[in-house]
């Protein structure tokens, strides 16, 4: 935060963020970077693809300008689709903003939604599996969407947490221990062995689909995913599959129920 802060210069037009970062499965800290330019004309613009529906977010409260969402997360449709808010300083910023601007003219977009329609043609079928996700997301809480999204988030923050806690007490290291996202967990395999290797066995001995490290991670180390509807169960089923991996693949020390019993432990402390 003081990099952000020590960054930041009052000619600055917006700032850009992410608030959960896939490739490393770290957060950030979105409401200590809404108070620095809050009472400023700089406008704070946040990547929340991952962070909706694994973060808690309030929209009006810290100040966040235009928050983005992606249809292929949390609301578990086919990508393709982008939705977002947009706060009353942002509104006002475009009008008076010379940048170029013709599809993405979020002016014409809001002129149009009064009338109930889009300012180009749409994509409708997202739009017919947004809803269905929507109906889905509130009928976790009885038919009510605001307590279904808190329950969206607190599904995904609970299997996040005994996810990493059974991969802990297998000897695993987080790759992101002091900001873990809830959207997905990275983590590190042991110096010497390759993160193929367990998204390999992974795939192959038990249909699960882990995604390898990224870039220069590739090879370092794995990520599973925790967002949408992805349960305890299948966190359960995901930490018994790892223990065969970890003694079988990577020959760690390992014994059976451990990363199990890690993960149990979270989710009775949780309360669910």
């Amino acid at each position: 935060m003081v990099e952000v802060k020590k960054a930041l210069r009052p000619d600055h037009k917006a700032l850009y963020m992410q608030a959960s970062e896939t490739s490393t499965t770290a957060v950030h800290d979105v409401e200590a970077v809404a108070k620095l330019v809050k009472d400023t004309d700089t406008l704070l613009v946040v990547d929340g693809i991952t962070g909706l529906g694994t973060m808690t977010f309030d929209v009006d409260g810290w100040g966040i300008d235009i928050l983005i969402g992606g249809s292929q997360k949390a609301v578990m449709i086919p990508p393709g689709l982008a939705y977002l808010s947009v706060s009353e300083k942002a509104w006002k910023a475009m009008e008076t903003s010379k940048n170029p601007r013709y599809y993405f003219d979020l002016r014409k977009e809001r002129k149009n939604a009064v009338k109930g329609e889009s300012a180009y043609t749409p994509a409708v079928a997202l739009i017919a599996g947004l809803g269905a996700a929507l109906d889905y997301i509130a009928a976790q809480a009885g038919g009510d969407l605001e307590k279904g999204r808190i329950a969206l988030i607190h599904n995904a923050q609970v299997n996040a947490a005994a996810t990493r806690a059974g991969l802990v007490a297998l000897g695993f290291a987080l790759f992101a221990p002091t900001s873990p996202g809830a959207a997905a967990t990275a983590v590190a395999v042991p110096e010497g062995m390759n993160s193929a290797d367990v998204v390999k066995a992974l795939k192959s001995r038990f249909s699960l689909v882990t995604a390898n490290g990224q870039g220069s991670m590739q090879g370092k180390i794995f990520r599973v995913a925790h967002l949408g509807f992805f349960d305890y169960l299948d966190t359960v089923a995901f930490l018994g599959a790892m223990e065969h991996i970890a003694k079988d693949t990577l020959g760690l020390p390992v014994q059976f129920g451990q990363a199990v019993a890690a993960a149990q432990k979270v989710f009775a402390e949780a309360g669910c």
